[in-house]
């Protein structure tokens, strides 16, 4: 009797020490997955803070004048991809991950005699202060924790020490406001062909980047990109960046912007064609094009702009010699910008 119950006493005895070994496995593991989750949001918080850094470098090697010396110091700026292409906007984007908000802060900095960095001194308008932040709420077991990661560095307006160049507004005709389907573009699957404006270079021009006056008519268009041309047809001097043509306003025209790579040279008392393409092609029947962007034009005899032409229907029906239909009292907007 005696010995039958110390038996079951030690089997009560181990399978509470099993029970509280388990439990504490269970705990441990438990705890084990948190923290992995909490390093993988740490990592992905720096990860994003890095990104957010070289979204700002790429702004500055565009043009430190439009995309960092005009922005306000001490403001949230929120890195976004606009047409291929990273942009700072003061509005919010929608969460990262379902998860992360994320923005950069500008502040000024100051150089001191021996013109290094200090808290005081000489104000640097070639050198800001850029400070990445990443905010989201980390779940624990207990509610949600407020987190953040931050990453900071200095940026520099480094071309305009070396005597870099400037971007001028050269050539254009902005009085083209008429709403219409006047191009047929991208011609929505029927093959009708692209639009053109054409300019005359005055001087010796590289070019960096041109500006047309477009309104999204439709949901969803087909993306455009822009070409320089020797004439409606003619040899392509340059290529734009493609335009996520659902990024264009549908309520009021805009001015959208097409950059080349490389800047294009321009010969003086010269004739060019800004042609507007699509993805897929507008000048082939069935080839997917879809939708309409209106390019904002108007119409006066002779003609609005003395210096061009507006053409439409170049290429129609996959004809790629056919120059299209001159417009000869028509002038659609646009600007051409040359760097010096």
């Amino acid at each position: 009797m005696n010995s039958r119950g110390f038996g079951l006493i030690e089997i009560v005895i181990v399978t509470a020490v099993v029970t509280v070994a388990l439990f504490a496995f269970l705990q441990a593991g438990v705890l084990a997955v948190r923290l992995l989750g909490a390093e993988k949001e740490n990592l992905e918080a720096t990860l994003l803070a890095k990104e957010a850094l070289e979204a700002v470098r790429s702004a500055r090697d565009e043009s430190w004048t439009s995309n960092i010396a005009a922005l306000a110091n001490g403001t949230n700026y929120y890195p976004v991809v606009v047409n291929s292409k990273w942009s700072l906007t003061a509005v919010p984007p929608a969460l990262i991950n379902n998860k992360y908000t994320r923005y950069v802060i500008f502040d000024k900095v100051f150089r001191d005699g021996r013109d290094r960095i200090a808290s005081s001194g000489t104000l640097d308008p070639n050198t800001k202060k850029v400070t990445a932040r990443i905010e989201w709420i980390k779940h624990t077991g207990s509610g949600g924790v407020n987190s953040s990661a931050e990453l900071t560095t200095y940026i520099t307006n480094f071309l305009e020490p070396l005597g870099g160049s400037t971007e001028t507004k050269t050539i254009f005709f902005e009085d083209a406001t008429t709403d219409a389907n006047l191009a047929v573009f991208p011609s929505n699957n029927a093959g009708d062909g692209d639009p053109a404006q054409s300019f005359t270079a005055l001087t010796s021009l590289k070019t960096s980047k041109v500006e047309l006056f477009l309104r999204r008519a439709t949901v969803s268009p087909s993306d455009i990109y822009a070409e320089l041309r020797t004439s409606p047809a003619g040899a392509i001097l340059g290529t734009s960046n493609i335009i996520t043509s659902s990024t264009i306003s549908n309520s009021i025209f805009s001015w959208v912007e097409f950059r080349f790579s490389i800047p294009v040279s321009l010969a003086a008392a010269t004739v060019y064609y800004i042609r507007l393409r699509s993805v897929p092609s507008s000048t082939d029947a069935s080839s997917g094009s879809a939708g309409t962007v209106n390019w904002g034009y108007k119409q006066t005899p002779p003609s609005p702009y003395g210096g061009g032409e507006a053409r439409r229907y170049i290429g129609r029906l996959s004809n790629p010699s056919d120059s299209g239909q001159i417009l000869d009292q028509y002038d659609y907007g646009f600007r051409v910008y040359a760097i010096q």
